[in-house]
């Protein structure tokens, strides 16, 4: 789950997916409540908490691996105001003060590392879209391959640009 691998090994079962493809479409999905012939099926053999509880996806507490005391030194080194002011594709102070409040909450919580969904992604995507800038963007040669140039035509007036018609 960590590197967005999910196994639901039961529904990869051939005659399991053909018995469910075979399945009227109101036995998949009876209204809102998805997965309802299993639901149903598993009544008396599952808690009913379980059965009526809802949808929650997983998430691996990513963010708390590069705020907690021992986070990789480059974390503070591509969320630094410079860093961030460099690359120009944040608010630098929403992004440091996103960081420092996910600083905080580590240093605050112990062994109880609670973020919230929206910080959880909002440090993870802060972070990738900086390590990505600075590889392949900036390119500061250690990516492989170093500094990738772009060559994406962007629209009809910059092609006629480069072709001298314009």
């Amino acid at each position: 789950m960590a590197h967005s691998v999910e196994g639901r090994f039961p529904f990869l079962d051939s005659d399991v997916m053909e018995f469910c493809n075979g399945l009227p479409p109101l036995y998949k999905l009876a209204g809102l409540n998805e997965k309802f012939i299993l639901k149903r099926a598993s009544k008396g053999r599952v808690p009913e908490s379980i059965i009526h509880r809802p949808k929650q996806p997983y998430r691996a507490p990513d963010a708390v691996s590069f705020a907690e005391k021992g986070a990789p030194a480059y974390v503070e080194e591509v969320l630094s105001e410079g860093a961030l002011r460099d690359a120009g594709l944040f608010d630098v102070g929403a992004a440091r003060g996103l960081y420092e409040k996910c600083r905080k909450r580590a240093g605050d919580a112990g062994n109880e590392l609670v973020f919230s969904n929206t910080d959880n992604m909002g440090l993870v995507g802060l972070l990738s879209t900086q390590l990505l800038h600075r590889e392949f963007i900036r390119g500061d040669g250690s990516a492989p391959g170093g500094k990738i140039e772009y060559k994406t035509l962007i629209d009809r007036v910059q092609f006629q640009q480069l072709q001298g018609t314009a």
